[in-house]
Parts: C-alpha cells; structure tokens; sequence
C-alpha cells in the first residue's frame, strides 16, 4: 500500500510540474504584436547580444542561442558585452550561432527554441517568419527608461522576481550614492560623447545603454547644448568637433571599445585627433571629472554595468576630494 501511495504521489508531482511547464500568458511586446508564450520557457533564442542576450544573462535565463559579434582579429564569434560583463566567451557556451544581429534563419530553427526574443528594429519585418518557428516577442532597443524594457524581458522568460530584487537594491544604491555625493552631483550636468577619429566629429549619446540611465537616475541633466538641441528621447547625433566648447558639462563621459585593443588613453588621443585643445574647451576635464569607460562594460542594459559605471564614478569623486 505504502509502495502504491509514492508511486501515486510522484505520478501526481510529475504531472503538476508538467502542467506548470505547459502554462502560458499572453503578452503584448513593443510592436504592439499580441503572442501566447510559456511562463517558463526552457529554451530562448536571443536575436541581439546588447539588448537581450545581456539581459538574460543578468537574470541567469535559459539561452538556446544567441546573436554574435565577430572578435578581431581572428574573426571568431563573441558575445559583446557578455565577454565584457559576465566573462562568458561565445566558444564556451554550446550556444547556437546566429550570425550578426539574427540573421541565420537555419540555426535559429535548428536550435528548437520555445520562446524568441527579437528586436522591434532588426526584426520587425521578420516577425511572421520567426513566428512559424516559436512564439516571438519584439523589444525597442531604447526606451526612457532602459529598466522597462528589462522589465518586460524578465517576465516574459520568467524571471520578474529577480529582476524586481535587483531593481530595488539598485534604487537604493542609487539613492545612498545621491545622499553620499550631494555636493558633486546637485544641479550639475553630465554629457556622453566619442571621439570620430579620422572624421573631425563627435557623437553624442544622450540615451545609450545603462550609461546615461545611471547618470539621469543619479539626478544628473543634460547641459544646455543639449537641451537647446535635441528632444529628451533623442538618442542622439554625430556634430561637428568644432561645436567642442558647446559640449561643455560638470561631467564628461567618454567610452573606448577594448575588443578593439583600445584603452583609456584612445578617447585623449581620439580629441586630439577631432579637436585639438580639446583639453582647455573641456571644465569637466580641468576639474577631474573627466571619465572613461570600457563601452562594452558600461553599456549593457543590465544591473552589473550599472555597477561598473557607479564605481568608476564613486573613484573619480573619491580621488578628487583628497
């Protein structure tokens, strides 16, 4: 009797687990597509490294595949940001290879994945295709809130919980940094911007990856060249190197990409480069507040670059103030 009572037991656990896999949720993604897909799938495709794969790595999701970048030299796939931020190397993994932003169409039907994640640029005209082969769901690479998006991405693979930790540690780092550096970062203002080399531009990035994100919600605004010159939601544009004093901030925020064998010392030599004097246009540079980033790890929507991008902060306000 007893033997018959586990044995029922464990049939009934078993299909209670079979039903749980099995439940679905209608969703709405940012292409305004309405898709039935698993509370809990199993296996996910990424279609982009930076604004999926990234996120999905944050919240440990189960990865069939992934978009990839070609590493130089040597032309081998990486997984930008995921190398960067979480030491995953793409030869490592076992994920399936999708080629540059999604494009191989046979591997990710070969991968058999239970839940598509694509972008609402790069996959948009796609979505009926992608659709035959699992459920698809499209996200906006840029939303005002950059955690929004995570959001989504993180309820529709089933992870909402530990993103909602995470967020909320994160706000309280936030608002602990806010109260610790009241004096630098009070009414003061911040800009994003790269050296083109060779092309006598800067970019601007107004809205770009967890970077800005950090610096708005650190109470942070745009100077006013910005403000003069762009909508809030921009993401922003190239302009002309000799605009360099209109670029003028509290803060300057510069990127250099090290898959590249760049460092630091690439973004001076990259103004150099544009804007000669760049140096004596720049307060922000006079006054130590200057900072530069490794692009990958500071750019990824996830709760790991928010940290890299707060320490780096924390160390240049640390060092000015002995």
């Amino acid at each position: 009797m007893k033997l018959i009572t586990f044995v029922q037991g464990a049939l009934l656990l078993s299909l209670s687990l079979q039903a749980v896999a099995n439940e679905t949720m209608m969703i709405t993604d940012h292409a305004g597509n309405k898709v039935e897909i698993l509370t809990q799938p199993k296996r996910i495709a990424s279609l982009h490294v930076m604004s999926t794969t990234s996120i999905l790595l944050d919240v440990d999701a189960p990865i069939v595949g992934t978009s990839t970048y070609i590493k130089l030299p040597g032309n081998t796939p990486y997984i930008r940001g995921g190398e960067e931020v979480f030491g995953i190397k793409f030869a490592d993994t076992g994920y399936f290879n999708y080629g540059n932003k999604g494009s191989d169409i046979e591997q990710i039907k070969a991968s058999k994945p239970d839940l598509i994640i694509g972008t609402v640029k790069y996959q948009k005209k796609l979505f009926d295709k992608l659709s035959k082969i699992a459920p698809t769901v499209l996200i906006q690479r840029y939303t005002p809130n950059i955690f929004d998006a995570y959001r989504d991405v993180a309820t529709w693979v089933g992870k909402k919980d530990i993103f909602e930790q995470n967020y909320s540690d994160y706000q309280q780092k936030i608002a602990r940094f806010k109260d610790k550096y009241t004096d630098e970062l009070s009414g003061k203002t911040f800009i994003y911007a790269v050296p083109s080399k060779g092309q006598a531009e800067i970019k601007i990035r107004q809205n770009s990856g967890i970077i800005t994100q950090v610096l708005f919600d650190l109470g942070l605004t745009r100077p006013q060249f910005l403000q003069d010159n762009f909508a809030p939601d921009d993401a922003g544009a190239e302009i002309s190197s000799e605009l360099i004093e209109s670029l003028d901030a509290d803060w300057f925020f510069s990127t250099y990409t090290s898959q590249l064998g760049a460092g630091p010392e690439s973004i001076d030599a990259g103004f150099d480069d544009v804007a000669p004097g760049w140096q004596f246009a720049l307060t922000a540079y006079q006054n130590n507040q200057f900072i530069r980033l490794n692009r990958e790890q500071a750019y990824t929507p996830t709760f790991v670059s928010a940290d890299y991008v707060l320490n780096a902060l924390e160390q240049q306000i640390l060092k000015n103030r002995k």
